[in-house]
């Protein structure tokens, strides 16, 4: 419940860019970002779960091979042809994945965010310039680092 919830501020300490390589050759990277942290007020102090809740983005931006590329054209898809036509799974190896760390204000706790890619799909059209179009799903991993009392 919202009601429940008090918005914090955080500090960041240190964000960075993970890098995939895909098999077609374009290299992918991306960036998970928080953007809000919310404590719950009535949250059990015995309770070892997660009294936060985090908000957070995900960026990605790609390095497109020659290789991955379409011929441009003029056509208009609909967004039901762009959503059936994810059909190649590409194969992508990590070539970086780093935690990012912030450190929240109001008691000095460390929240460190990773994000992994678990699938990458290419989609069978292209762009009007002829870039590829992939759709990219990630999980964010989370760890809470209390401050020693």
């Amino acid at each position: 419940m919202v009601n429940d919830l008090t918005f914090l501020d955080f500090k960041v300490i240190k964000e960075f860019w993970d890098a995939y390589d895909l098999s077609d050759g374009t290299r992918l990277k991306n960036r998970v970002i928080l953007t809000g942290v919310k404590k719950f007020d009535s949250y059990p102090k015995d309770n070892k779960g997660n009294e936060y809740e985090f908000d957070f983005q995900s960026i990605q931006s790609f390095i497109f091979s020659k290789k991955s590329k379409g011929n441009p054209h003029a056509k208009l898809y609909t967004k039901q042809e762009l959503d059936d036509s994810y059909k190649i799974d590409v194969v992508h190896n990590a070539v970086s994945e780093k935690w990012n760390e912030y450190m929240i204000n109001d008691d000095g706790t460390k929240l460190k965010l990773k994000s992994t890619v678990t699938r990458i799909s290419k989609s069978d059209i292209f762009l009007q310039n002829g870039d590829p179009i992939y759709n990219v799903n990630i999980k964010i991993l989370s760890k809470i680092i209390r401050p020693k009392t």
